[in-house]
C-alpha cells in the first residue's frame, strides 16, 4: 500500500509489458504502487534505495537464496514493494521470507540489466501520463466558475465517483454517485485546517491517481468557499440594517426588503448550542443554502439565521418553498426551520399607506413582520428538517404542550364511541383535512381525493360517533387534538 504523499504506478500494470519473462513466487493481494527502479549489484546499496521501489539484484552476485533472503529484509526495512531477480530456484523458505515481510517476489528470465531498463522505460512513460492526465484535470479545474462545477470535473475525471466537500465532518456539497467498492480519499482544503476536506469514493485501484487529483483541486475548492462567505457577507448587508436579528420585539421599524411581491422569510434556529456551535455550522449551513437558493442572502442570527425569499406567483410556491427547504437536510445538524409568508392573494390591492389606520390588515405583511413571525414558527419546530409554517403553529404548540399518547387519551375519553369503529383513523383524517379546509366541503374532498358526498358521509357519521363538528365553541379543541393524533400516524418516528 502506498503511503500518503508518494507518487507512482499500479506494480501490476508496470509488470504487465514484461509478464512473459517473469515468474511471480510471491504477490501481496493487495494493490501495491512504484515510484523508483533500482538496479542494484551489492546487497548494501538496497539500504539507499527509497520506499515504493522495485529493487532488481544484479546476476554477478544473486546467487544463492542466502543472498536473496538478505536482500528481501532490507527490502523489508526500506519499504521497497518487490524484488526481482535472475531465474533461479528459488527454496520454499525463502518465498516464506517474502510472504511473511509482505514484499512481491519475482524471478526473470531475461537478462537483468535488460529487465531494469524496460520496467524504468514504462515506470517514465506512464508516470508521464498520469501527469499529463493532471494537468489536464487541473486546467479544467481552474476554468470552473463555481464549487459545484468544480467538483462535477473532478467527479467526472474519476469516472462519475462520488466527490464531495466535508466541513466538520458533514457534507456541505457533493456530486456523482457512490460505487459499491468506494473507499474514501481525503485531501484537506488547508494543510493546518482538518476541518475541511475534499473527500472522494473511489475503487481502491484508483486510490493513488485521487490523491493526486484531489490535491490538484483542493486550492480551486477552498477559493470557491472562502469567495462564497464573502459573497454572503455583502449580500446579507441589507438583512444586517435589522436590529430586530436579536431580537425584533425590541426593535425600531426598519426598511422593508422585498415588500411589494409574493415573498416568504425563513429562520433557521440551532435548538441545541450556542452561537459557537453556530460558527462552526455556518459554513455548512452556507454552502447547502446556497446550493439551493443561489441568488438569495443567508444572514446569520445569534443562534440561528434569516432570509427573505421571493416566490413565483401561483399557488404552488409555498409547497415548492418547503420542498426545497426540506430538501437541505438540516435535521441532521439540529436545526429547526420556521416559515412565514405572503402570498399573491395577500400582496394584491394592498395599500401600505393604510397600514398605520388598520393593525392587522394585510399592509402589515411588511418583511419585518414575515420575520417575527418565523422566527416564532422556528422557535416551535422541531429540528427534523420539515419547515414550519407560522399558519400551523397553533397546532405545533399543542404537539410541544400535549403528547401523542394523551392527546389519545382524552380523544377516547371524550368520543368513545368514535374509538370503538374500525375505521377511526379514517374519520380522524376526513375531519382534520376538513377542519384544515376552513370547512370547505369541495376542498377538503379535493386535497383527500374523494367524491364531496363521500365526505359528507364520514363527517356525519363522525358526528353521530360523538366528534361535536357543530359546535363551533368545541371545534379549535377537536382540530388541535385530532391533529396531535394525525401527525403521530403519520409520522410515528417523530
Amino acid at each position: 500500500m502506498m503511503r500518503e504523499g508518494r507518487r507512482g504506478v499500479s506494480l501490476n500494470d508496470l509488470l504487465a509489458a514484461d509478464s512473459a519473462s517473469l515468474t511471480a513466487h510471491f504477490v501481496p493481494p493487495h494493490e501495491q504502487f512504484v515510484s523508483d527502479v533500482a538496479l542494484v549489484t551489492e546487497v548494501e546499496q538496497i539500504l539507499s534505495v527509497g520506499p515504493d521501489a522495485v529493487v532488481l539484484l544484479g546476476q554477478d552476485f544473486a546467487l544463492g537464496g542466502w543472498v536473496v533472503s538478505v536482500a528481501l529484509r532490507y527490502a523489508w526495512e526500506r519499504h521497497a514493494v518487490a524484488l526481482i531477480v535472475s531465474d533461479q530456484l528459488l527454496s520454499d523458505s525463502v518465498v516464506e521470507l517474502a510472504r511473511r515481510f509482505g514484499v512481491s517476489l519475482f524471478t526473470t528470465a531475461r537478462a537483468i540489466d535488460r529487465t531494469a531498463i524496460a520496467l524504468a522505460r514504462s515506470l517514465g512513460a506512464r508516470e508521464a501520463g498520469v501527469l499529463a492526465r493532471l494537468n489536464v484535470l487541473h486546467e479544467r479545474v481552474l476554468r470552473a466558475g463555481s464549487l459545484t462545477e468544480t467538483l462535477q470535473v473532478v467527479s467526472h475525471e474519476l469516472g462519475g465517483g462520488e466527490v464531495g466537500v466535508v466541513i466538520d465532518g458533514v457534507v456541505a456539497q457533493s456530486v456523482g454517485r457512490r460505487r459499491a467498492d468506494a473507499v474514501d480519499v481525503r485531501q484537506r482544503l488547508v494543510t493546518a485546517d482538518a476541518a475541511r476536506e475534499l473527500v472522494a469514493g473511489v475503487p481502491r485501484q484508483e486510490q493513488e491517481f485521487t490523491e493526486r487529483a484531489l490535491a490538484r483541486a483542493a486550492a480551486s475548492v477552498h477559493a470557491f468557499l472562502l469567495a462564497d462567505e464573502l459573497r454572503e457577507l455583502r449580500r446579507a448587508a441589507p438583512l444586517l440594517s435589522f436590529a430586530a436579528l436579536v431580537g425584533l420585539d425590541d426593535a425600531p421599524t426598519p426598511p422593508d426588503l422585498g415588500a411589494g411581491g409574493p415573498r416568504a422569510a425563513v429562520a433557521l434556529r440551532l435548538v441545541d448550542g450556542g452561537a459557537d456551535v453556530a460558527t462552526a455550522l455556518a459554513p455548512v449551513v452556507g454552502t447547502r443554502w446556497h446550493a439551493r437558493f443561489p441568488r438569495v442572502p443567508l444572514a446569520r442570527t445569534d443562534v440561528g439565521w434569516v432570509a427573505v425569499v421571493p416566490l413565483r406567483a401561483g399557488a404552488a410556491a409555498a409547497a415548492e418553498l418547503r420542498a426545497r427547504l426540506s430538501a437541505l437536510e438540516l435535521g441532521a445538524l439540529g436545526i429547526a426551520i420556521g416559515l412565514a409568508a405572503v402570498t399573491d392573494d395577500e400582496t394584491e390591492g394592498t395599500d401600505r399607506s393604510d397600514a398605520k389606520a388598520e393593525p392587522g390588515a394585510r399592509a402589515d405583511l411588511s418583511t419585518e413582520v414575515l420575520l417575527r413571525r418565523a422566527r416564532l414558527a422556528a422557535r416551535v419546530a422541531p429540528d427534523t428538517g420539515t419547515p414550519l409554517p407560522f399558519e400551523k403553529l397553533t397546532t405545533a404548540l399543542l404537539r410541544r404542550l400535549l403528547a401523542p399518547a394523551e392527546a389519545a387519551e382524552v380523544a377516547r375519553a371524550a368520543m368513545p364511541a368514535l374509538f370503538a369503529e374500525q375505521n377511526t383513523e379514517e374519520l380522524i383524517t376526513t375531519v382534520v383535512t376538513y377542519l384544515d379546509c376552513a370547512s370547505s366541503v369541495s376542498g377538503a374532498a379535493a386535497r383527500l381525493g374523494i367524491h364531496r358526498n363521500t365526505l359528507q358521509l364520514r363527517l356525519r357519521r363522525a358526528s353521530e360517533l360523538g366528534v361535536p363538528l357543530g359546535d363551533p365553541e368545541r371545534l379549535l379543541g377537536i382540530h388541535l387534538l385530532f391533529s396531535v393524533l394525525e401527525r403521530a400516524r403519520a409520522h410515528p418516528e417523530h
